[in-house]
């Protein structure tokens, strides 16, 4: 995923009517569910997300494993920079 799909992918989430359900964990299948491998050109291949129609997919078990997903959200803050207080700005 390049840096310019992210900000599509969202968009659709927030505009297709295929997303109007609340509560769901959307994926898009461009190949992410293959193992990824090396082509002949010395590129990477099959597992990189990219493209792809979106779907509903259930999530994997860390994902909802609070204790991950806390541990995430704090390294989340740290690489960013946001301090306690920033973060709780409206």
């Amino acid at each position: 995923v390049g840096h310019q799909q992210p900000g599509e992918r969202l968009a659709q989430v927030v505009d297709d009517p295929k997303c109007s359900k609340s509560n769901i964990y959307w994926s898009w299948n461009g190949g992410a569910q293959t193992v990824g491998r090396y082509s002949a050109d010395g590129k990477p291949r099959g597992a990189g997300g990219a493209g792809g129609e979106i779907f509903e997919n259930t999530q994997s078990d860390a994902v909802r494993d609070k204790e991950t997903t806390r541990k995430m959200w704090d390294l989340s803050v740290k690489a960013v920079g946001l301090s306690e207080k920033e973060m709780l700005k409206v």
